[in-house]
């Protein structure tokens, strides 16, 4: 005899954010008189939040919701997304776009690129993007909607504010929330299912059914009953994702943009009220602080939170259904967002459930056909990201090389080689991606069809010319008759104003004009410090040599200051400017906290090697006499265009913390003469290792580059004086150079 089923009249949702509320909300609208629905989530616990870009069927959960489609834009800070532009990817400098809808029209023989094929053998035929309506409109930052569905397209939201949406919607149909982290997992011990839930304050959240959102700790799916995880990281290489939102810069865009890197790629997601950005890399091939470096030099707009790593292992669980529990979410496993299918795979997770649930208990013949669908659904999905990586041209990396070489899994393989042999895409039922997905990947990656379908050639020349001209005008026409897409978000569902960040004050005054479009390179060090280099640093680097030259006479040589030469206070204008840049750029790559005050000024080196004090003489440091829990950095703009004259050398002390700070303090009390003699130091400009110093690293000078670094690290300018008079005529050796003075971390 075996044990009736017991009925399912309680269900707990362990976790809350995107995942734990999009399930709450699908349950309690169709489930939700049948059945008592609670959700355990502490504030205390964060949200990986990254998922912010969408794909078309999203539309079938708002359906299914019934949402009013402009209060859910303007309660999420919503813009719309017609595809993904593709940005280096088949290889550096060459972009291509995966658009949602439809491409042309085909016959039911074949689809409409075999038509395109043929046209362009017999030059009939432009882009293939001319014949999408939505590649069109979103290239042209175009946006309307059109009746019966004229137009296919999803969203980018802020995700945090969507769990926040689905929460006050799901409460409404009787979801109560429970505020409290889960301390403890209680099972039967005769069956192995989960029982209940003990919160950290003692309380017990007892459930017959229970659904795992708890993100990648998966803690009733995986640590509690101990489903093992697949990884897939043998052919999705990167395992590491940093993520960053920043100020809204211009109109936003109606796609999302993916950009490709020696190491991995990035993201840009335009909402209503900012960007969100981040990166996806391989931990092999780059670290997490060059990953943050490059991805704070890949953004627009002022970082309005701290980039983190966010670790993962692309994968699925072997079961996302064992016994009593359902994973769902990040839970169930993960997938890198690159073609937005994170959001899609929980809205899937959770109808499949809906479509299978155990009303009256739990059968094995449920979980087996939810573990199945789940399993050949996620599998088509993983091999059309792994398309992504596999099929390129690139040859700039060791990451894409290996991604070119690795063997691809069987259906995939297969697929490719169809394509490329027929021009054929064959799918199975229910597939996500349909056949105009992947001819776009496959074309945009670099896969060319040796050849097509024969209906093709039933077409004389005029004919096919009037099918794909009257394609192409009809998408033309349409296009000019859309508005652009922020104008139709103005009409239709502006969101209201945020808070905004706190903005630099307005100083008037001349600008230093820094480039827009500036990057931050990397310097590294000896012992892992870096430098931080951006080249054509202002837009107008003559204009700010002019405007030193016009205030020559107002140079001065300070008094008792070690600077060998004279100085001119920066305008605030330029200062504010310059601090402006720092707070935005970098300050997270050089771990400093809160600001507290910034100095910049120009200078020039003039001061003779011969008449040099023992301050001079010496490599230094720019955080003598700070508080414990402060700390400086420094920037050097070089303005000029000889480099003979100098960048910046950096050194390390080969002597214990004791005598550093005995050679320092002798510095500065003994006379150039008697420091001589003590250390054996010739008079001179300190440029290269010696016995107490060694160099680890130089910048070298060029013109309108701009260097960033921590103030701490000992450094000198790497002046030769092989020719005094370079350094005397003109401007000669003239630099910005500045301070910013900040909190420790």
């Amino acid at each position: 005899m075996t044990t009736a089923p017991k009925p399912i009249r309680r269900v707990v949702i362990a976790g809350g954010g995107t995942a734990g509320w999009m399930v709450a909300a699908g349950l309690s609208k169709c489930l939700g008189k049948h059945y008592d629905i609670r959700l355990v989530e502490s504030e205390e616990i964060g949200t990986v939040g990254v998922g912010e870009a969408t794909i078309p069927t999203l539309h079938l959960m708002h359906q299914i919701l019934d949402l009013d489609e402009r209060e859910f834009i303007q309660a999420t800070q919503a813009t719309f997304k017609l595809g993904i532009s593709f940005e280096n990817w088949r290889n550096v400098g060459e972009n291509y776009f995966h658009s949602f809808g439809k491409t042309g029209k085909g016959h039911w023989t074949a689809g409409f690129h075999h038509f395109w094929l043929e046209g362009r053998k017999r030059g009939l035929a432009s882009d293939y993007g001319d014949y999408c309506l939505e590649l069109r409109a979103g290239l042209d930052k175009r946006f309307a909607l059109l009746p019966d569905n004229g137009i296919s397209y999803a969203y980018h939201f802020d995700a945090t504010l969507y769990g926040q949406y689905l929460r006050r919607f799901s409460e409404n149909l009787g979801v109560q929330r429970i505020e409290g982290k889960i301390a403890k997992v209680h099972t039967d011990a005769a069956s192995g299912d989960i029982t209940g839930l003990q919160l950290d304050g003692g309380a017990l959240i007892e459930g017959d059914f229970f659904i795992d959102c708890t993100g990648m700790r998966a803690l009733l799916i995986g640590e509690t009953l101990g489903v093992p995880y697949e990884s897939w990281s043998r052919w999705l290489p990167c395992d590491s994702a940093l993520a960053v939102q920043t100020t809204r810069v211009g109109e936003p865009v109606p796609y999302t943009r993916a950009i490709a890197h020696p190491w991995g790629w990035q993201w840009r997601i335009p909402l209503q009220h900012r960007v969100g950005n981040g990166v996806v890399f391989s931990s092999k091939h780059i670290s997490d602080d060059e990953a943050k470096a490059a991805l704070l030099a890949n953004i627009e707009g002022e970082v309005l939170r701290q980039p983190r790593v966010i670790k993962f292992t692309p994968g699925q669980r072997e079961q996302v259904w064992k016994k009593n529990c359902v994973a769902i979410g990040l839970a169930s496993g993960f997938l890198e967002p690159i073609e937005s299918t994170s959001i899609h795979l929980i809205q899937k997770g959770l109808t499949r459930l809906i479509e299978l649930f155990p009303t009256d208990g739990v059968h094995q013949s449920d979980i087996d056909e939810y573990n199945r669908q789940t399993q050949e659904a996620i599998e088509v999905v993983r091999d059309f990201i792994i398309l992504h990586y596999h099929v390129n041209n690139r040859t700039d990396s060791t990451f894409w090389r290996d991604c070119r070489d690795m063997d691809v899994p069987p259906l995939l393989k297969h697929r490719i080689q169809h394509f490329r042999d027929t021009a054929r895409i064959m799918l199975n039922q229910g597939e996500l991606f349909a056949e105009n997905s992947w001819v776009q990947v496959m074309m945009g990656q670099g896969v060319q069809p040796a050849s097509h379908h024969p209906i093709t050639r039933n077409m004389d020349n005029r004919s096919l010319a009037d099918f794909l001209g009257e394609i192409r005008k009809d998408v033309a026409r349409t296009l000019m008759k859309l508005p652009k897409h922020q104008q139709f978000i103005d009409q239709f569902c502006p969101a209201p104003k945020l808070d905004a960040p706190t903005a630099q004050p307005m100083v008037m005054g001349p600008a230093l004009h820094i480039n827009p479009h500036a990057r931050l390179g990397v310097v590294p060090l000896a012992g892992g410090a870096k430098v931080y280099v951006v080249d054509d640093f202002v837009q107008d680097p003559v204009g700010l040599v002019a405007l030193a030259q016009a205030a020559a006479g107002q140079f001065q040589t300070l008094a008792g200051h070690p600077y060998p030469g004279p100085q001119l206070a920066l305008p605030d204008s330029m200062a504010v400017e310059l601090d402006g840049f720092f707070r935005q750029h970098l300050r997270l790559p050089l771990q400093v906290g809160a600001p507290l005050a910034m100095l910049g000024r120009f200078s020039r080196v003039l001061q003779d090697p011969a008449t040099l004090d023992a301050r001079q003489r010496i490599c230094h440091r720019d955080d003598s006499g700070l508080d414990p829990g402060d700390m400086m950095s420094a920037c050097v703009h070089y303005l000029f265009q000889d480099p003979q004259l100098g960048g910046t050398v950096f050194f390390r002390s080969l002597m214990s913390d004791a005598d550093t700070a005995q050679f320092r303090r002798d510095a500065n009390t003994l006379d150039a003469s008697a420091f001589g003699d003590k250390y054996g130091l010739p008079p001179g400009y300190m440029t290269e290792s010696n016995r107490y110093f060694e160099v680890i690293g130089r910048v070298p000078a060029k013109w309108n580059r701009a260097i960033f670094y921590d103030g701490a690290i000992f450094h000198s300018g790497d002046i030769p004086w092989a020719s005094p008079a370079a350094y005397r005529e003109g401007p000669g050796r003239l630099t910005i150079n500045a301070f910013f003075k900040s909190r420790r971390p």
